[in-house]
């Protein structure tokens, strides 16, 4: 649904008080405490100055202040929404807007501002920092009290205290004459040096800016009209385009992007007419620097006889004055004095206090370097970390919520996809997905999940049965709700997809999946096959010249080959499984640029122009992973190099340095197409370094478990419990409104594979032996 500008009217007339609407701002990067503070998580969620974090604590100041009795909309970056979501979910008085990108102030007033008149002809708005520590509330809001009057007459209010030290990080405002409560602003000064920042404190009138602003949201739409044109319009029109939902108002990337990126300051203060300072009574402090926050721990007495803040595992001797903190073990410092020293798992941080706010440099060469640990924590390695984590989370969470909500028990099988509420997205349903559903469930109960297992897997089937397959045997590509079938044409890619399904079902103890899984693959050898190797990707293929062949469903048919030796030890389904790495040395495997061709006219001869460039990252994992088995079942020497290629292909040209996630598309080249990720890549680069670790005497056991941590960071801690993000953009943020089934496959087959591994980290390689089950240990 859009945003209305229009039509939103709450109330056209609240009397002669104004309603007062608060605007918390949430969208800083919070570089300025790098490295604690980063892109993914920055100052204003985390706990610096108490229990809660600064925006929790915002949010309480501002609904603890009976005297406002306001209203609380958050605009922070789409980024960070699940963080901010999280955060405002006990109050249902608060919303919040999100930006896609980051516009800088000036654009956060002008969306407050649009906003408020949204809903009332007219109202106050408080606009105020997400990351700054207010610690007396009742002061805040006798200051708040305090401007009212001169906001309601039309002025632009904002706080100032009196500066106690000649602070280089703040910005001044220098006070005129009295005025409303409070005096008229002379000047703006952005952050003096020592020398100037001096000679203020010793001037006396002037004030520390708290980047706090009150106003009447009429005027301030007549100010921007004046001073901003540009800002207000491109702003208007991005919040006209926005998508609302329950949860948020979310602006459109492509139109917000374009709003001039400049701060409330100099868009607006510095031009308005009537600016009015309120000496503020509350302590403050912005938390902008090192030794702010220092400062701030101190005032709490938070503080060692020497003066020294010591957080974390830290042991300091002769050291004075000092903010030393340890998030990575052990730290022993000696004969520090006036020093920060930070100290995280991935990165670590050291300067004078004094000269702490030049961390801001280093972002800047971190920037340049294009450095990962910018943006978010990095993994650092400990062997099997995440083995209780994944068994909570797959066997507790994911697979009952499924089990769950994402079975149709009134017209059989599974839903195709869920929202992120867990309520069925309407649309076809597709035999892919109903395999997936089954495979999923069996493979759970072969790992140890003890759920229902055994009758979900007998639901799909006997849906798949009832209603999936045509009279030649193939299994038709979608249905309706109630199981009509819409598209009955048997598509090559969910033939496989059925094939790995009635395996699995078939090592769990449903007898019929055999006969159905012979069947199928007699399907494919008399209608699907190609004279040049391979099959078609549907039946009446045959006859079209112009038909396309892609390597990927030839893929998933050798995942199901090696299922089936897997289950029977019959050498027969060896042979088929040969056939296609064939193909793949022959065709599939560019060996120029040891990337994996998707599309190819009949005959296997490759096409040119977009689908001849396209190569997909996240396949290349998915058969790094399947030819290392393969070549563990039969000794392969040359089919492990292959695999060993694509990985390291993969790793090289297919992965996100900002986020770690994998590409959804590259060239063959390796330059990013489309710069996304979707959840089903990280799962396949879990599985190809599981599959590789030891080749060549490489230890990958680090890799997997930073893959691990990958996936539940960007895809499943982020989203509701039980499901996960599909699609993310460039930058890490969700672009998905539902959750589809068919991933869960790929989630169990990574998650279950780590098990395994974690469990017998010794994997051992099958005999090269085609018709006999003699197995060392059990095969991955």
């Amino acid at each position: 649904m859009a945003f209305d500008l229009e039509n939103r009217k709450l109330n056209a007339s609240r009397g002669t008080d104004l309603p007062l609407l608060s605007f918390v701002m949430c969208g800083g990067s919070g570089s300025r405490l790098w490295p604690l503070s980063r892109m993914d998580k920055p100052k204003q969620f985390h706990r610096l100055s108490g229990g809660d974090s600064l925006l929790s604590a915002t949010l309480k100041r501002l609904q603890s202040a009976p005297d406002l009795n306001s209203r609380i909309t958050v605009i922070g970056a789409q980024n960070h929404q699940m963080q901010i979501a999280k955060t405002i979910s006990a109050r249902s008085d608060s919303s919040m807007i999100l930006e896609p990108v980051a516009r800088n102030t000036a654009a956060v007033a002008a969306l407050a501002t649009l906003s408020a008149l949204a809903d009332y002809d007219d109202a106050l708005i408080l606009l105020c920092p997400a990351d700054h520590d207010i610690s007396t509330t009742a002061q805040f809001c006798q200051s708040v009290v305090q401007g009212i009057p001169a906001a309601n007459s039309g002025a632009i209010v904002t706080f100032g205290l009196l500066p106690e030290r000649p602070e280089t990080g703040y910005g001044y405002i220098e006070a005129g004459e009295p005025e409303c409560n409070g005096y008229k602003i002379t000047r703006f000064v952005e952050k003096p040096d020592h020398e100037t920042a001096l000679a203020f404190i010793r001037q006396g009138n002037f004030f520390w800016n708290a980047g706090i602003f009150l106003f009447r949201a009429r005027i301030m739409r007549e100010i921007f009209l004046q001073f901003a044109p540009d800002i207000w319009h491109h702003t208007e029109r991005a919040l006209q385009h926005a998508i609302c939902s329950a949860e948020a108002v979310t602006l459109p990337e492509d139109l917000y992007q374009s709003v001039p990126a400049i701060s409330f300051d100099h868009a607006i203060m510095e031009k308005a007419d009537r600016r009015v300072l309120i000496p503020a009574s509350f302590i403050w402090s912005d938390l902008g620097s090192w030794q702010s926050l220092c400062k701030l721990e101190q005032q709490h007495d938070n503080q060692d006889d020497c003066g020294n803040v010591l957080i974390g595992d830290v042991i300091a001797h002769d050291c004075s004055n000092s903010y030393i903190r340890s998030e990575a073990g052990l730290l022993t410092i000696s004969g520090l004095k006036d020093m920060a020293v930070i100290a995280l798992k991935d990165a670590t941080f050291i300067a004078p206090l004094t000269q702490s706010h030049q961390v801001q440099a280093i972002v800047k060469e971190l920037i340049q370097r294009k450095r990962a640990e910018l943006y978010y924590e990095q993994p650092v390695y400990v062997p099997d970390i995440h083995r209780q984590h994944i068994k909570d989370w797959l066997f507790e969470k994911a697979l009952p919520y499924w089990a769950i909500k994402g079975t149709d028990h009134r017209h059989g099988g599974f839903y195709e996809s869920l929202s992120l509420q867990g309520l069925p997205v309407a649309g076809p349903r597709r035999t892919r997905t109903m395999a997936r559903q089954i495979y999923a469930f069996a493979k759970g109960q072969l790992a140890g999940w003890s759920g229902t297992s055994a009758d979900l897997v007998s639901h799909g089937l006997l849906f798949m049965q009832e209603k999936g397959r045509n009279r030649s045997g193939g299994w038709a590509q979608s249905f309706t709700a109630d199981g009509t079938i819409v598209e009955a044409r048997e598509n090559f890619y969910d033939q496989t997809c059925m094939l790995l399904a009635l395996s699995y079902a078939h090592q769990a103890g449903h007898n019929q999946a055999l006969q159905l899984g012979q069947e199928t693959f007699a399907f494919l050898d008399s209608k699907l096959a190609h004279i040049a190797g391979g099959f078609y990707e549907n039946r009446n293929d045959r006859d079209r010249p112009q038909a396309l062949l892609t390597s990927n469903a030839h893929m998933h048919y050798l995942e199901a080959c090696l299922a089936w030796h897997e289950v029977t030890g019959d050498g027969v389904y060896l042979s088929r499984a040969d056939e296609i790495v064939e193909l793949c040395k022959d065709y599939f495997f560019d060996r120029d640029f040891w990337c994996l061709k998707e599309f190819f006219h009949r005959g296997w001869r490759d096409m040119s122009g977009v689908r001849g460039e396209h190569t997909e990252p996240g396949h290349y994992f998915e058969w790094a992973a399947l030819l290392s088995d393969y070549a563990n079942r039969t000794d392969c020497d040359e089919t492990r190099r292959m695999a060993h290629r694509l990985y390291s292909c993969a790793l090289s040209t297919g992965i996100n340095r900002t986020t770690g996630l994998t590409y959804n598309v590259v060239s063959r080249e390796g330059r990013p197409v489309d710069r996304g990720s979707r959840s089903w890549q990280q799962c396949e680069a879990i599985k190809a370094a599981i599959m590789l670790d030891g080749y060549n005497e490489q230890d990958l056991k680090p890799e997997i478990e930073a893959r691990i941590a990958t996936l539940f960071r960007w895809h499943l801690h982020p989203a509701p419990e039980g499901l996960w993000f599909d699609r993310l953009d460039a930058h890490g943020a969700n672009c998905s409104d539902h959750v589809p089934a068919s991933i869960l496959y790929h989630l169990v087959s990574a998650l279950t594979l780590y098990l395994q591994h974690a469990e017998k980290p010794e994997v051992k390689k099958w005999v090269n032996k085609r018709n006999v089950a003699e197995r060392i240990a059990m095969p991955i």
